[in-house]
């Protein structure tokens, strides 16, 4: 159930605390001229309270910009490059500025840079691919108190701590790429997936479509590997071993679909005319192998737009109580791979 953010005001909390306005406003700032003792009973007051502080209004008091931190979980894969990329150049246009953090794949090292920005960055925007990042998070910005740091989740698993979610409308996304290998007349359509546990969306509506339209058949190879070009070349090798009268193949990502195309073209497999593929994402890279691969692709400047258009109401404190949503769409881009 989505978390509600806190409807008290800064009087209430200068209220409960028997402090003015102005010592709440200076103690949520952490400013010098406050007591220990007086800024322990403000925070306290404002966690009973449920109080969350407009953080727009804290930048603007502490004279600098408002700094959204992002979580990267692999900077490397042009996915999250091209995010980024669009998302500081939102972000840019309302003055804000972007704090990259590229987790990777050490959990302690991702722990100890996810506690190092939480104090610089009015709020945290996750890519949520991995389903352990929120483990990652300091205690603090896990909190369910109004003073928890402001989350909004990218592409990934709901939680009850979440202020905002941009969600991917992959079911018809992935209908509309299947649609289309079937009116081109495929009927063995393979599906490689991310061998990672939290992504079952995009295998869950192709294994749906397979039974009803039924284009299963004995023996159709359920194949995942890792989320990267060796992982798609590896993941290949074994479902033209396994099924080699595939003749059209949808992919988790770019990434791994350059791998595959890689190796499709290694092995002297025509594409598209012997085997079909289409990647999921969308990326420029796409457009630089041959045959050019087609895609999935998601608008990345309009997944920043809804991304940056959902922390304002939450930093503002203007959106109305809940986990806000955003939906954007995928849309199938045809090139020459299928």
């Amino acid at each position: 159930m989505a978390r509600e953010r806190g409807a008290s005001t800064i009087l209430d909390v200068a209220a409960r605390a028997g402090v003015s306005r102005q010592t709440v406003t200076r103690a949520l700032n952490d400013m010098v001229d406050v007591s220990a003792a007086t800024k322990a009973r403000v925070l306290a007051a404002a966690n009973e309270l449920n109080y969350r502080p407009n953080r727009s209004a804290q930048s603007m008091v502490q004279g600098r910009t408002t700094t959204i931190g992002l979580v990267l979980e692999d900077l490397s894969n042009p996915y999250f490059a091209e995010l980024a990329s669009a998302l500081t150049r939102v972000a840019a246009e309302r003055g804000w500025s972007v704090l990259l953090c590229d987790i990777g794949t050490d959990r302690e090292k991702g722990r100890a840079q996810l506690a190092s920005i939480a104090s610089r960055v009015d709020a945290l925007a996750l890519t949520g691919c991995r389903s352990d990042t929120f483990s990652l998070l300091p205690a603090a910005v896990l909190r369910e108190g109004g003073l928890g740091l402001p989350l909004i989740m990218l592409d990934g698993p709901a939680h009850p701590r979440l202020d905002a979610r941009v969600v991917l409308d992959g079911a018809s996304g992935v209908t509309a790429a299947l649609d289309h290998l079937v009116a081109s007349g495929r009927r063995r359509i393979a599906f490689i997936d991310s061998d990672d546990a939290g992504s079952r969306e995009r295998r869950d509506v192709y294994e749906t479509y397979v039974g009803e339209h039924g284009l299963d058949w004995p023996g159709r190879p359920l194949i995942s590997a890792d989320e990267s070009l060796d992982g798609g070349m590896t993941a290949t090798e074994r479902l033209l071993r396994e099924a080699p009268d595939t003749d059209a193949i949808l992919v988790y990502n770019d990434v791994m679909a350059m791998g595959v195309l890689k190796t499709l073209s290694r092995l002297d497999v025509p594409v598209p005319s012997k085997v079909a593929v289409v990647g999921i994402d969308g990326l420029d890279i796409g457009r630089l192998s041959s045959p050019e691969l087609t895609t999935l692709a998601i608008d990345k400047t309009a997944f920043a737009e809804a991304a940056v258009g959902l922390l304002e109401q939450v930093l503002d404190r203007t959106g109305p109580p809940g986990m806000l949503e955003a939906l954007v769409g995928l849309h199938l881009l045809v090139r020459e791979s299928a």
